[in-house]
């Protein structure tokens, strides 16, 4: 039986609709006057930062051990302070977990933020509260310059699929979660009033399950107008799903049923049993497109859906192409910003991924020249002395303890907000390989890829490139998407050219054959999602999984070859 809305469900949709719009306004107005004195002044903002952080944490055990207190410029700062991985800091962060020493941070962290580690062990990272007021403002202000960019993407319901908030609670008695569940978590209660899918949900460890019981939720709601999602490959599995369960997922919309309740936890089955109410015209419509259309897109299940908010850098770019051909140009996609588990380091403040405008009142910035750092010569930068189009590693300093943090990430500047660079996220340091002294980098192999795949009309959802050491070549891996495709051969010389043409020292080692030609396969569909369940099930965090196009056949744990389609 179908259930009419209640009235304080129908009541809190509309003024939800009314009053959101102005408070995302007067947030963007609240914060414009801070943000138009800092960005004419950043270093101003920066170095104030830098020493509120250092004297609140100088009796820390890290700030006795480095004698914050003795510490009155940047310039002490960097002599005194080395630059720190994780590893690095894992003692003082078990010291914090085991023993509740003040080792990091004066403030006791509020929660933890776990994440995927380098040696097999997870990493735990602090968040104090003032760092996450300062998150939650951040991404208040964030949701702010999303509405400037695309009012209409506002006016509906809210599809937002991040990680759980929380997940489980360390020695200490503190949780443990996701960065984006716990941000999420704190969105204003008028916006969080529009979200589709309850946090319960995102809990589940199935995510076959979990993505289809997310469909089914949304499903009901035609006027969904706003996805988010860090990685654009989640909404490709959606829309994979939807056309592989599109029977089941509409009988369970006439009959008010979830064809897989039976594997959804209890827990959660109280939280959305409501949700699971029939909604027979919604069903009506989704069968009637069945007939009509042999593949539906995402466009087609949700056609007043205006804006997508996720990563369009980097690896995802290639995903992103593959999302386009999913939606009518009425939608628009904006990038979600330079985000990682340690912190926020962007807010995308205009239309271009390059719009990053760099979060300088909560976190200090660094930066080294890529080919100084690879070089081993570092000299560190702050935000005025960067350059427009040069790429530079990061290290960052937080509210939550984390000290002249390196965090491997490549970030380039596409331009200036007065006197304060604009950032965009290029790729993880480690995507770049190295057979005969080519130096390639993961951002070169993506720009050969797209544009050979644009040359033969094809788009891929899943892109490897791996550098054999033992053949001296590169081996390129595809996924694309449905439709034919042409010869591997014909994609291996496309995409052999376009790198030659972009790195020089690649062109010169080709000509002399000390590398050889690249190769290329085709895989099977799905592989994608195979490898992304496999990287999720190795400790990686689903909701911030991302593929770094580039790595050595050698230390690829994944077995690409068995997924050559062969046909």
């Amino acid at each position: 039986m179908e259930r009419r809305p209640s009235l304080r469900t129908w009541l809190a949709k509309a003024v939800a609709n009314t009053l959101v719009g102005l408070q995302l306004r007067k947030t963007r107005w609240l914060h414009g006057w801070s943000i138009a004195r800092a960005v004419c002044d950043p270093m101003r903002v920066q170095h104030r930062l830098l020493a509120r952080i250092l004297a609140t944490n100088r009796n820390t055990t890290f700030g006795l051990q480095y004698n914050f207190e003795r510490i009155d410029s940047y310039a002490a700062f960097a002599q005194q302070v080395p630059v720190h991985d994780y590893e690095r800091l894992r003692p003082f962060v078990d010291a914090e977990i085991n023993r509740g020493e003040a080792a990091l941070t004066a403030q006791r962290p509020q929660s933890y933020v776990r994440t995927s580690g380098t040696t097999g062990q997870p990493k735990d990272l602090p968040l104090t509260s003032t760092h996450l007021a300062a998150l939650r403002r951040i991404h208040e202000l964030a949701v702010a310059f999303q509405y400037r960019s695309c009012p209409e993407g506002f006016s509906g319901s809210i599809l937002a699929i991040v990680s759980p908030a929380h997940e489980g609670v360390l020695p200490n008695g503190m949780p443990f979660g996701s960065a984006s569940g716990i941000v999420a978590r704190n969105t204003p209660a008028l916006i969080q009033e529009k979200f589709v899918i309850p946090a319960p949900v995102l809990t589940i460890h199935d995510s076959r399950v979990k993505y289809l019981l997310i469909l089914r939720l949304a499903l009901a709601r035609a006027d969904v107008s706003y996805i988010g999602a860090a990685n654009p490959t989640t909404l490709l599995t959606l829309a994979r799903l939807y056309r592989e369960y599109q029977v089941e997922l509409i009988h369970d919309l006439q009959n008010g049923t979830f064809f897989l309740a039976s594997e959804v936890p209890a827990e959660v089955m109280i939280v959305i049993r409501r949700q699971l109410d029939a909604v027979p015209a919604r069903a009506k419509e989704l069968a009637r497109l069945q007939e009509e259309v042999t593949a539906p897109r995402i466009a087609d299940l949700w056609p007043s859906l205006r804006l997508i908010v996720t990563w369009t850098c980097a690896s995802a770019g290639v995903a992103v192409d593959a999302l386009r051909r999913e939606l009518t140009p009425r939608t628009r996609i904006l990038e979600l910003g330079y985000i990682s588990s340690e912190f926020r380091g962007t807010i995308t403040i205009g239309k271009r991924a390059g719009s990053g405008l760099p979060t300088l009142d909560t976190h200090f910035f660094e930066f080294v020249e890529r080919e100084r750092w690879d070089r081993g010569e570092p000299v560190f930068l702050t935000l005025e002395k960067l350059c427009r189009g040069i790429d530079y590693y990061v290290m960052v300093t937080t509210p939550s303890g984390l000290y002249r943090y390196f965090i491997n990430d490549l970030v380039r500047v596409h331009g200036f907000l007065y006197k304060t660079p604009l950032l965009k996220f290029v790729q993880k340091g480690k995507g770049v390989t190295n057979i005969t002294g080519e130096k390639l980098y993961e951002s070169q192999v993506l720009a050969a890829v797209r544009g050979a795949l644009e040359a033969m009309a094809r788009n891929a959802r899943f892109v490897m490139m791996l550098a054999d050491d033992a053949a001296r070549c590169y081996r390129l891996y595809v996924e694309p998407d449905s439709g034919e495709r042409p010869a591997a051969g014909v994609l291996a010389a496309l995409v052999d050219k376009r790198i030659a043409d972009i790195n020089i020292e690649y062109r010169s080692k080709r000509e002399s054959q000390r590398l050889g030609p690249a190769e290329a396969y085709w895989l099977q569909a799905g592989l994608g999602d195979t490898y992304k369940r496999h990287c999720v099930a190795q400790g990686q965090r689903e909701g911030q999984f991302k593929t770094v196009a580039l790595a050595y056949r050698k230390e690829f744990l994944f077995d690409l070859d068995a997924y050559i389609d062969r046909a």
